[in-house]
């Protein structure tokens, strides 16, 4: 049985916030902390619990105590009329921090808890630790002006994320539009070094507007809160973040010139344009590498042919010799198998998992559970807008909440880390 004691903390409610996890199991114990600089208290509460959770490499047994009646009551009673009333309250408003709510009701669902409260300043000796811990956190994302996150212990569980690697990617509270359409309010999304992560979610969640988010063809609004910070920097432009993030997608592959001949759709990744054209200069050093990369990816045939005459495999390998020129750390796939066939299909994800070996850092945007190689560790629910769920794949893949991701009811099969989703 594991115990899981969690907190919440916050000056000014809103304002500068922190929470904390403590995860004994026998002898072994974690301790998280983290803290937002603009939150309440009811989402530290909240959140604490769902750290907690997220850092388990698959599904427990275990007893969660806080002292927040908030949580305890919520999470095993309100919940359900919650969700019968489409997320209102028995007054027909929203329920407040829905997003907070739905991740944490993922989450649970995929082990077996039992929900505690505790009276809280009231001498329990693992209440007052997470209290410490949560007014750390507080003080830490004061300080750092920006939401922090950490691991106090070594791990209780095994689990393949590290707090302590370096983030690549940080969006903070953005919220984005397309066109009148809102897609985004107050998205938040973090990516580190050496994580690889599977975006999972059906049609209209939003994983197209991430993509062009991350590509520069779509900007957050500018908010006070609103961030996104690449590599640590949080001024930087379109064409270094081309250089550092290899993007395929499938908008890309459809709007590509059908006349461009292979090689040159390899060479527009320099400029990041759609072909080649004549004021763009190549080096030697450049065409030469276009040339390793089609070798590598098997397409040095193909060079001469026009981008419209190639099969879709065909395609989608030189777009992603495309996005490998600059020899990024990160590589972002939308749906890469798609409109494959079964050979097509399992050659691709030869390929996609041979950059995670070479260490690049994968992000995989997909609807399709077939396409989740077995290096990926993170799996993150994307539904209207919102992160549903974040957590650790063998907790989140599961019957009932990919049936509840995608509304409709599902088995899953799985063989030699790999997932398929069957009907009923």
């Amino acid at each position: 049985m594991l115990d899981i004691y969690t907190d919440g903390a916050c000056s000014g409610n809103p304002g500068p916030g922190g929470w904390g996890v403590l995860l004994r199991q026998g002898d072994t114990q974690t301790e998280l902390c983290g803290g937002e600089p603009a939150t309440t208290n009811n989402r530290m509460e909240l959140l604490a619990v769902i750290e907690a959770l997220q850092s388990l490499a698959e599904p427990v047994t275990a007893r969660v105590y806080t002292d927040s009646q908030y949580v305890q009551k919520g999470i095993s009673e309100w919940i359900h009329s919650w969700k019968q009333r489409g997320w209102k309250t028995a007054g027909k408003e929203p329920v407040k921090n829905e997003d907070l709510w739905r991740r944490l009701d993922a989450l649970a669902a995929g082990h077996t808890i039992e929900w505690h409260w505790v009276r809280g300043h009231n001498g329990h000796p693992e209440n007052e630790r997470v209290d410490a811990l949560a007014r750390a956190g507080l003080e830490q994302a004061r300080c750092a002006k920006r939401p922090v996150a950490g691991q106090t212990d070594p791990p209780a569980h095994d689990s393949s994320r590290s707090a302590d690697a370096p983030l690549i990617l940080d969006i903070q509270h953005a919220t984005v539009y397309r066109g009148e359409t809102r897609v985004f309010s107050d998205f938040s999304f973090a990516l580190r070094e050496d994580e690889h992560v599977a975006i999972l979610g059906p049609n209209g969640s939003g994983k197209s507007t991430l993509l062009k988010l991350l590509s520069g063809e779509v900007h957050a609004m500018p908010n006070d809160e609103t961030r996104l910070v690449l590599f640590g920097d949080e001024r930087w432009n379109v064409w270094d973040m081309r250089k550092q993030i290899g993007i395929v997608s499938h908008d890309l592959q459809r709007e590509y010139l059908i006349c461009a001949e292979g090689l040159n759709v390899v060479l527009s990744g320099y400029y990041a344009s759609n072909d080649t054209y004549e004021y763009q200069q190549f080096s030697k050093t450049q065409t030469t590498r276009a040339y390793e990369l089609m070798q590598e990816l098997g397409i040095a045939a193909l060079a001469g042919r026009p981008f419209g005459h190639l099969s879709t495999g065909e395609q989608r390998r030189f777009l992603l010799a495309r996005a490998l020129v600059h020899d990024p750390p990160v590589l972002v796939f939308d749906e890469p198998t798609s409109g494959l066939d079964p050979k097509a299909c399992f050659q691709y994800l030869d390929l996609l998992r041979a950059q995670i070996v070479k260490g690049k850092t994968v992000l995989l945007v997909t609807h399709h559970l077939h396409e989740i190689p077995p290096e990926i560790d993170r799996v993150i629910f994307l539904k209207e807008g919102k992160i549903l769920a974040d957590g650790p794949k063998p907790a989140l893949l599961t019957n009932d909440q990919v049936s509840t991701l995608f509304e409709s009811k599902m088995t899953l099969a799985q063989a030699k880390g790999w997932y398929q989703a069957l009907p009923g």
